[in-house]
């Protein structure tokens, strides 16, 4: 438990100290780590920062089970419907429910530190997704010799990546994203996917 002698800047926890040692608590020295994203539900589209403390991965944010919200602040919001013919309304935070989101586009991540296992056994598959309004070419990281149905299955995130992604939008034909970083794209939100 932090001692409220020095500002709980040091944690002293039973047998994470030997002999007298102390632990500094690096969790408080830390910044959050801050991801500009694009999100989209079947009827709107949210732009904004998502804000990850402790530090952690935009899927990682995605794909906690303990937080059942994706809370993006400084952000702008559209309906879909009125895409390129309204200007966006500002909120200063908007709270989206994961279950509603079909994909989350990142446009600009603070790096954080993975492990190095994540894709060590698995290959590179280009493939197309249509979820919603929304059909996605990218590179999914599959096991190795399976077909695309077991590896989907196989995967138990609800959010899984697309790296080198591009995206277009079936019902706003101007609504086309290329050049991402990757694309988080809700598993249970995907209607089909075909190896490209």
């Amino acid at each position: 438990m932090p001692s409220p002698l020095n500002g709980g800047k040091i944690a002293v926890t039973p047998g994470s100290a030997r002999r007298g040692e102390q632990r500094t608590n690096s969790m408080e020295d830390q910044t959050p780590a801050i991801h500009e994203v694009v999100a989209y539900t079947s009827q709107l589209e949210v732009r904004g920062e998502v804000r990850a403390w402790p530090p952690r991965r935009i899927l990682d944010v995605l794909n906690s089970e303990q937080i059942p919200y994706l809370t993006v602040d400084q952000a702008s919001i559209v309906p879909l419907s009125r895409w390129g013919k309204a200007q966006p309304a500002g909120a200063e935070s908007v709270i989206l429910n994961k279950d509603e989101i079909i994909m989350v586009w990142l446009v600009r991540e603070t790096k954080v530190d993975r492990p190095l296992l994540a894709t060590a056994y698995k290959i590179p598959q280009r493939v197309t997704a249509y979820a919603g309004p929304f059909v996605a070419q990218g590179t999914l990281h599959i096991i190795r010799e399976v077909t695309l149905a077991q590896a989907l299955d196989a995967m138990s995130e609800r959010f899984i990546a697309l790296t080198e992604p591009s995206v277009l939008c079936l019902s706003v034909a101007e609504l086309v994203l290329r050049g991402g970083i990757v694309l988080g794209l809700n598993k249970d939100k995907v209607m089909a996917m075909q190896v490209a």
